[in-house]
Formats: structure tokens, C-alpha cells, sequence
């Protein structure tokens, strides 16, 4: 399936961009590191289409401390399920609840589901930026308060 036209789309023709800077997501590494500088290392172009909203997470190529650039995740407080859609790049998606982690790579053009009552979390593990398609429930209201037990490092 060819998604050109619906990133240009949504590139183009959005309802809210939200931009993540370093300085919002320096707790999330494990050893964030003292800098004046402050790069962008997500952001999210949304669309709503009542009643579920389209989203593109654009998350650039980069690590902190060897830890790969990340998305800050979240678990739906309404649990409702999530789908991504891996455009371009290299990425995983991790997948917590409870003790159960799991670990998806990401493949362009596949469908995949994040079931309801389970964080997840973007980790851009390629040389590119890495664009992924989010369908989900406008009602989720996600929570981003989450204490991740996986990370991922450059060797």
C-alpha cells in the first residue's frame, strides 16, 4: 500500500502539531546529558476524524548517551486499542503492561495493533527520521505519567 498521498496529506492539512524538545523528555533518558542545547525530537501532526483522530509521529534519528531518541509513551486511560503504521525509518515499538514487555520491530506498510491496557513507546533505532501512521480513539486520554522498564541502546 502506497501512504505518500496521506503523509503529504497530513503534513499539509492538520488540527494540532505538537513538538517535543529535549528539555521535555530529559527525565525519560536514563542518563539525560547537561547541554544548552534543546533539538526537537518528536513531533505529532493530528487530524480528527471524529470519532478517531489520525496522527503522524515524526521521530528523528539520535541517542542521549548512546539511548535512542524516543517517543515519551503513554497507556490509554480509556482502555481502547491503537494502530501504527511504519511509513519509513527503523523503529520499535515496546509494549508494556504489568511485567509482560514486549518488543515489536516495526515493518513498512504493516498494520500493528496495540491492544488496549498497554503502554507503548516509539524508539527510532535507524539513521533516518522515522515516520509512523497512529490511528486511535479520540476519547483514549492518554496518560503519559509511565515508568518504562525496558531501554535501548547503540552498541
Amino acid at each position: 500500500m502506497n501512504y505518500t498521498s496521506t503523509i503529504k496529506n497530513l503534513e499539509k492539512n492538520y488540527d494540532k502539531k505538537v513538538v517535543v524538545t529535549l528539555q521535555d523528555l530529559e527525565k525519560n533518558f536514563k542518563n539525560p546529558q547537561n547541554s544548552k542545547d534543546n533539538p526537537i525530537i518528536y513531533e505529532v501532526l493530528i487530524k480528527k476524524q471524529s470519532p478517531i483522530n489520525i496522527g503522524l509521529t515524526v521521530l528523528n534519528p539520535g541517542a542521549i548517551n548512546k539511548e535512542f531518541y524516543m517517543t515519551r509513551g503513554h497507556i490509554h486511560q480509556k482502555p481502547t486499542p491503537e494502530f501504527y503504521i511504519l511509513l519509513d525509518g527503523k523503529g520499535l515499538l515496546l509494549l508494556q503492561k504489568s511485567s509482560i514487555i514486549k518488543k515489536i520491530i516495526l515493518k513498512k506498510g504493516k498494520i500493528t495493533l496495540i491492544p488496549p491496557h498497554y503502554a507503548h513507546r516509539l524508539i527510532n533505532i535507524g539513521e533516518i527520521k522515522l515516520k509512523v501512521l497512529t490511528i486511535y480513539d479520540e476519547s483514549s486520554m492518554p496518560n503519559y505519567k509511565i515508568k518504562f522498564k525496558k531501554r535501548f541502546f547503540k552498541k
